[in-house]
């Protein structure tokens, strides 16, 4: 079922639906729907190409752009595949700089991020003056959603994910924070890519050391658990975000320290004695917005109180969704790794000792 599930085959199926719907008494609803469905594809679409065409102007080189159900990637032909990731749905542009060099990049970023409000500018401005001539609704349609997206993106504010204008008023001040934010999203990049990180750069893996472990550096913990993972064991990649585990979860960082929540569930889980008290207190930490940690966290707590036949099926659509996302992300092959590692704990008679019946 979790294929179906993926934005791609949604996509699909809701077409499909408005397809049925339009011979039938709901035919006006449904065109409705369609037009602000192609519509926001559009807006959103023209906003993430033009975070690709600043990225270009910056020297960048392109790696892929995601909107709704569909993925445009360079690896190494530019081709169309279906995109599987939700949190891609909304919009999302990658390009990646010639050459790391932290203090050029203040500089050239600012070309990336600029480029999709000031896209989304021109696509008002464009939809506007068709709309004033046309007054065809589909030009109406995007010249709201056009100044919608525009005053979101280019507004500065700080959230779960900053806003372009936050983001480029970071850059505009330069300075340590600026750099620290730039090798932050380097190594993002670099986990977002089709390599396995077992061929991640070692460069970066010992620029990620030197990262002071915080909520927002969250994604230096991701690079090295899952290095550590493939190239060595367990053992060695939760000893590497070690700091990361111990900072203070609170209503504010919990969301992006759940995967630091995760690894603190499964060494209690691996342990001789696993602490059902503190795995399901961690649980209520996590999001359900990651699949992946959360239903294996579930799957885990499942186990424990005896409901094998539930955590085992958990466990199979976490693998299934790892083996899917494997083929766009490469970090899909630890996380389907430490699934595995997981399952394995489940299958010993030690840990079968351990359930509360």
């Amino acid at each position: 079922m979790s294929k179906i599930f993926t934005p791609f085959h949604t996509c699909l199926l809701g077409i499909a639906l408005l397809m049925g719907f339009s011979f039938t008494s709901h035919a006006d609803k449904s065109f409705s729907i369609g037009l602000v469905a192609g519509s926001a594809f559009i807006v959103l679409f023209i906003h993430e190409l033009g975070h690709v065409i600043g990225g270009k102007l910056a020297g960048y080189r392109f790696l892929f752009l995601t909107v709704g159900p569909v993925t445009i990637e360079k690896n190494p032909a530019l081709k169309i595949v279906p995109n599987q990731s939700w949190i891609a749905f909304g919009g999302l542009a990658s390009c990646l700089p010639s050459e790391i060099d932290l203090t050029k990049m203040v500089k050239k970023h600012k070309w990336f991020v600029a480029g999709g409000p000031l896209f989304t500018l021109l696509a008002f401005i464009i939809s506007l003056f068709y709309w004033s001539v046309t007054k065809a609704e589909m030009a109406m349609m995007l010249t709201a959603l056009n100044l919608a997206i525009f005053f979101t993106t280019a507004i500065p504010f700080k959230g779960t994910f900053n806003s372009d204008g936050s983001v480029f008023l970071l850059l505009h001040k330069g300075g340590k924070k600026a750099e620290t934010y730039l090798a932050g999203l380097i190594l993002l990049k670099e986990m977002m890519s089709p390599r396995s990180p077992s061929d991640w750069d070692e460069q970066l893996i010992q620029e990620a050391y030197k990262t002071e472990a915080s909520p927002e550096a969250m994604t230096t913990a991701f690079l090295l658990f899952y290095y550590h993972l493939m190239n060595g064991n367990y053992e060695q990649a939760s000893e590497s975000i070690a700091a990361f585990k111990e900072l203070p979860i609170n209503r504010k960082t919990k969301f992006r320290l759940q995967f630091a929540s995760h690894i603190r569930q499964i060494d209690s889980f691996l342990s001789p004695e696993p602490d059902l008290t503190l795995i399901k207190n961690l649980h209520k930490q996590m999001s359900a917005i990651d699949k992946v940690s959360y239903k294996r966290s579930e799957a885990i707590l499942a186990y424990l109180i005896g409901n094998t036949e539930k955590a085992y099926s958990l466990l199979d659509d976490v693998m299934r969704t790892c083996r899917q996302g494997s083929t766009q992300y490469g970090y899909f092959h630890a996380e389907l790794m430490l699934t595995g590692i997981v399952r394995k704990r489940m299958d010993s008679p030690t840990a079968k000792e351990c359930r509360i019946i």
